[in-house]
C-alpha cells in the first residue's frame, strides 16, 4: 500500500531540520574547541567522535530497522539527538563537548538510516532518484541555514546561545518525527518475497531478477557484510561516499580553524561553509538531468568525487574570500550530486528486503572514514600546515575516485532491480 504523499514531504522537513540543527554543531563544535585552546589533533579527534559508535553498530542498527519498521528508529534517533546540545548549553565544556559529539554519532545513525530506508520504500524505478533528490534537496537546505545561524549566534550571544538555538530545532524534528511515526511502520513480512510490488509497481519475475540480490546459493537467506559488498552497487556506493567524505569531514573540521588563524569572524566562516550548502541545494533538484547528461549514475559520482577532491585540495593554497568562495561552490556541487546518487546505487541494485543493511555497510564504512581522516589530517596540520593537510585529503579522494572508475562498467552492465 502506498503511503500518503504528506508522509514523505514530512520525513523530508523533519530531516532537513534535523540538519539545521547539525550543521550548527558542526560549525560551533571547531570553533569552540579552538576557543577552548585545544591543539588542531584534538579538533579533529572532537570532530571525528561522533563517528565511533556508528561504526561499530551501523550494520546492527539496519538490521534492526529492516525488522523492526523505521517509524519506531525515527523517533528514538531523533529525540536522542537533541540531548546533544542541551549537555552543551547547561554545562559548555571539553568533557561535555565529547559526550555530546558521541551522543549526536550514535541516535543520527538511527536517523539517519531509518529515513534512508523509508524513502527507498516510497518508490522505485524513475521515482527513486527524484525522491531522493528532493529529500537530499531538504537536507541540503538545513546545511545551508544551519552553518551561518551559528556563526550569527555565536558573534552575537556567544557558544551557549549557539548550543541553545540548535537544541530548540532538533526538539522540532523530533515533534515532527513523532507525528509521522506510525505511517512508517515495519516491513510487511508476508509480502516479503520475490512477488512483492513497490509504490503500486509490479515486481520483475523471479526469473529476471539479478543474481546480486540472491544469497550464493540461489536462495534469499542471511544478508550481511560480505553479501552487500559484493554488490556492485555497494561497492560503488562505499567507494564515492566513503571518499566524499574523507574530504568533507577534513573540510568541516579544520577549514573554520584556518579560517579563524586568518582572522576572519564566525559569522564569515559560517557564510562561507553554508555557501557550499547553497550550491547543493541549487544542483540537487537537477540531479536527474545531471546524471543523464553525464551518462548515468556511476559516471557521475567520478565527476562528482573529482570536484571535491579540486575543491577541498586547494583550501590550503588560498587566503582570500572570493577563493574560498569559489572552491565552497565546487565542494557544494560534488556533494550535492554524488552523496544521494551513492544512495541510488544501493537502493537501485539491492533487494528492498535487505535496503537497511546495506545502507547500514554503506554509512559504517562512511563513518570509519569520518572517524579516521580528522584526527589524521589534524596531526599532519599540525606537523605541517594546512596546506599539507588539504592537500592530502584531496590526494586520497582522488585515489578512491580512480577506483570507483574501475567498477563503472560493472555497474552498467548489473540491471536495477525493479
Amino acid at each position: 500500500m502506498t503511503r500518503p504523499r504528506s508522509t514523505f514531504w514530512l520525513l523530508s522537513l523533519a530531516m532537513g531540520a534535523s540538519t539545521v540543527g547539525q550543521s550548527m554543531l558542526a560549525t560551533s563544535v571547531p570553533l569552540f574547541a579552538v576557543a577552548l585552546g585545544l591543539a588542531p589533533l584534538w579538533v579533529g579527534v572532537l570532530v571525528a567522535l561522533p563517528n565511533f559508535l556508528p561504526v561499530l553498530l551501523a550494520m546492527t542498527a539496519g538490521r534492526w530497522i529492516d525488522r523492526g519498521g523505521a517509524g519506531r528508529w525515527l523517533a528514538i534517533g531523533t529525540g536522542g539527538m537533541a540531548s546533544a546540545p542541551l549537555l552543551l548549553v547547561l554545562v559548555p565544556s571539553a568533557p561535555v563537548l565529547a559526550l555530546a559529539q558521541l551522543l549526536l554519532g550514535v541516535f543520527q545513525l538511527f536517523a539517519a538510516l531509518s529515513s534512508q530506508s523509508f524513502v527507498a520504500d516510497l518508490g522505485g524505478g524513475r521515482a527513486l532518484e527524484r525522491n531522493y533528490a528532493t529529500y537530499a534537496t531538504l537536507l541540503s537546505a538545513g546545511r545551508l541555514v544551519g552553518p551561518l545561524l551559528a556563526g550569527v549566534a555565536i558573534d552575537a550571544a556567544g557558544f551557549r546561545a549557539a548550543f541553545g538555538v540548535a537544541a530548540a530545532v532538533a526538539a522540532f524534528t523530533f515533534a515532527v518525527a513523532w507525528r509521522i511515526r506510525g505511517a512508517v511502520g515495519a516491513p510487511d513480512r508476508e509480502r516479503a518475497g520475490p512477488e512483492a510490488a513497490t509504490d503500486g509497481e509490479e515486481a520483475a519475475p523471479e526469473a529476471e531478477e539479478d543474481a546480486a540480490f540472491r544469497s550464493p546459493a540461489g536462495a534469499v537467506g542471511r544478508f550481511g557484510a560480505r553479501e552487500a559488498f559484493a554488490n556492485v552497487g555497494v561497492q560503488l556506493a562505499v567507494l564515492s561516499s566513503a571518499g566524499v567524505f574523507v574530504a568533507i569531514s577534513a573540510r568541516q573540521a579544520f577549514l573554520p580553524v584556518a579560517l579563524t588563524a586568518l582572522g576572519y569572524p564566525a559569522t564569515t566562516i559560517g557564510a562561507l561553509i553554508s555557501l557550499g550548502a547553497l550550491a547543493a541545494v541549487a544542483v540537487r533538484p537537477l540531479m536527474p538531468v545531471v546524471s543523464r547528461a553525464l551518462g548515468g549514475p556511476a559516471r557521475t559520482l567520478v565527476v562528482a568525487m573529482v570536484a571535491v577532491a579540486i575543491a577541498v585540495g586547494a583550501l590550503g593554497m588560498v587566503t582570500s574570500l572570493t577563493a574560498f568562495a569559489l572552491l565552497g561552490v565546487l565542494a557544494g556541487f560534488g556533494t550535492g550530486v554524488g552523496l544521494p546518487l551513492s544512495i541510488v546505487t544501493v537502493a537501485s541494485h539491492v533487494d528492498p528486503r535487505h535496503r537497511g543493511t546495506a545502507l547500514g555497510l554503506r554509512l559504517s564504512l562512511n563513518r570509519a572514514a569520518q572517524l579516521a581522516m580528522p584526527v589524521v589530517i589534524g596531526a599532519v596540520i599540525g606537523a605541517a600546515g594546512f596546506g599539507v593537510g588539504f592537500g592530502l585529503a584531496g590526494t586520497l579522494l582522488a585515489a578512491l575516485a580512480v577506483a570507483a572508475a574501475s567498477r563503472v562498467a560493472a555497474f552498467e552492465r548489473q540491471a536495477p532491480r525493479g
